[in-house]
């Protein structure tokens, strides 16, 4: 009862807020955000997309009450969305409000389901609560982005992998909304030896992005494909450059950015082109699809809540753009080392857990990397780097950490193998 009660307390502040800062729809004001992420991120470029007018072109954001055009995420996700641009406004921004909250405790569920004990509604509202708490849960709820989708999704490609490679596979389309989220993921999965699901999510991420890609070609080029598709990736380059330009998406100045290389840019002052992050993704995945690839070999995977799904995480955040939002990943891990009955964390004393712990949950609930309070502190340039940088070096640490234990472990004598597809059924 006293989960569910903080987790209801949660819930209640955020939609609270949401109703003392409402953002309507327009110009992004940074002191009104209550539900601008919903506005501009699905309600009005989904209207756009079913009209036949691209989101991510300049007579879009001319034409609707939104900040600017969308960047490139793939249109999958904003016809998974078609049922809200159906409704007046409010009533879309009910209904989206209530699902992300059913949403948030489907994340928990899986969480638990995940673990190596009975699913109890205690555990699941426990880690529901701990969720909505944190800074990505808090804003994403505030907001009314879709990470939780993207959260859900990530963890059931990863729970399902193996055991429903289709259903792994309708994750990983959900996935490839955003590519900095499927990119790592599928080199990830990949190496964890879940082929067939890449495979199989492959498939559908290319049928369910195509169709809208054309549809969107067909009326922007009046009929011409050719001229529609030139236009499509002349207006999505376009959107990226806006999107790179806006000093809240620099990783040298943002205060929410948690990837490996924006700690580096913000130390450095040097903004990083879109290549330099595909090869430093490639420099920090490849021990961690060695070390998934070997366990793979000696049939060692202890799933969501294990060490597999603590490396997939973690490497996911750290090699690639993320936002503190995405921490919101951390959960599962997480839960599995603190509820756990048994499995890769129970073999090692409190101290190792602790660390590694802590080294989880700070990026989840580091407030003083937040605008209100960087604003109040006021400490500086230096200080305001340290603030912001503490989560991207807490997530890179611990994935060092990870891949040490898993190296020294893996493959042990005495070393138990754990396997999810019992409890994945």
């Amino acid at each position: 009862m006293i989960a569910i009660g903080i987790f209801v307390f949660g819930v209640g502040l955020t939609i609270a807020r949401i109703g003392i800062q409402y953002q309507t729809p327009g110009p992004f004001d940074h002191d009104s955000q209550g539900l601008c992420d919903f506005h501009n991120g699905l309600y009005f470029p989904t209207i756009a997309l079913l009209k036949g007018l691209s989101p991510y072109g300049a007579e879009y954001a001319a034409s609707y009450p939104v900040a600017r055009q969308i960047p490139f995420f793939s249109p999958s996700i904003l016809v998974l969305h078609a049922p809200f641009a159906m409704m007046p406004l409010t009533v879309a921004e009910v209904t989206f409000v209530s699902l992300s909250v059913i949403m948030l405790l489907a994340i928990a569920g899986l969480v638990v389901r995940s673990i190596d004990t009975p699913i109890r509604v205690d555990y699941v509202f426990a880690i529901a609560a701990l969720t909505v708490f944190s800074r990505g849960g808090h804003i994403t709820l505030f907001d009314g982005y879709f990470t939780f989708e993207l959260i859900l999704a990530t963890f059931a490609a990863i729970h399902y992998g193996k055991t429903k490679p289709w259903l792994a596979a309708i994750a990983l389309a959900v996935v490839s909304a955003k590519p900095t989220y499927i990119l790592p993921l599928g080199f990830l999965l990949l190496f964890r030896g879940n082929v067939r699901a890449i495979v199989l999510g492959a498939i559908l991420s290319v049928v369910t992005t195509l169709g809208p890609m054309l549809w969107l070609a067909h009326h922007e080029g009046g009929g011409d494909m050719v001229h529609g598709i030139e236009t499509l990736v002349d207006q999505i380059s376009q959107a990226q450059e806006i999107h790179r330009a806006d000093q809240d998406e620099s990783p040298i100045h943002s205060w929410t950015r948690i990837d490996l290389l924006a700690v580096i840019a913000k130390w450095t002052g040097d903004d990083p082109k879109e290549a330099l992050h595909l090869i430093v993704m490639g420099i920090v995945l490849a021990p961690v699809l060695f070390l998934l690839n070997r366990r793979r070999r000696q049939g060692i995977d202890d799933g969501l809540t294990g060490l597999t799904g603590a490396l997939i995480l973690t490497a996911m955040l750290v090699s690639l753009y993320h936002q503190s939002y995405d921490s919101m990943l951390m959960v599962a891990p997480i839960a599995g080392l603190v509820l756990g009955a048994n499995g890769f964390w129970r073999q090692f004393d409190h101290r190792t857990r602790f660390l590694v712990a802590a080294l989880m949950l700070l990026p989840l609930y580091n407030y003083f990397s937040t605008r209100s309070l960087i604003r109040i502190l006021d400490g500086g340039e230096v200080m305001t780097r340290i603030f912001t940088s503490l989560n991207g070096v807490s997530l890179a640490i611990l994935l060092v950490i990870l891949l040490v234990l898993g190296l020294r472990y893996t493959g042990s004598p005495n070393r138990t193998r754990f396997g999810d597809q019992a409890r994945a059924a």
